[in-house]
């Protein structure tokens, strides 16, 4: 199970910020951590399944005063569900010069096989020689 730890440590420079960061890191699980807060007082440490009180009191030991502030535990991103395609139609089928009235086989309304008769298709073709 992922989960991210929130450590409040009392740092005030950026050696012990850097001491703090190699040791959370090192610790057997984390994947990764990053200074947070608004005086860069703590670290937020990503790992799968983290010993948070032993690093908290690694951290105490090493650093300085660590204190465990929250564990969330982090969800996998949601995919987005797989749209059907919508069915593709075969274009209707032109006859060239001559009107065509024969149902098509691939009827994307439906009226094959129901006595329904299309609507005769005439050439629209510029470049016709007969006009």
């Amino acid at each position: 199970m992922k989960q991210k730890i929130l450590i409040r440590i009392s740092m005030t420079d950026d050696k012990t910020r850097a001491k703090a960061m190699k040791t959370a890191v090192q610790f057997q699980g984390v994947l990764g951590a990053e200074i947070k807060g608004d005086h860069r007082n703590q670290i937020e440490v990503t790992g799968v399944e983290v010993d948070m009180i032993c690093l908290t009191n690694t951290l105490r030991k090493k650093v300085a005063f660590a204190e465990l502030v929250s564990v969330n535990k982090v969800e996998p991103p949601k995919k987005p569900e797989e749209k059907k395609p919508e069915p593709c139609y075969q274009p209707w089928h032109y006859v060239y010069g001559v009107p065509s009235s024969y149902p098509h086989p691939c009827d994307p309304y439906g009226y094959n096989g129901k006595g329904y008769t299309e609507e005769p298709v005439y050439n629209h073709e510029p470049n016709c020689r007969i006009m």
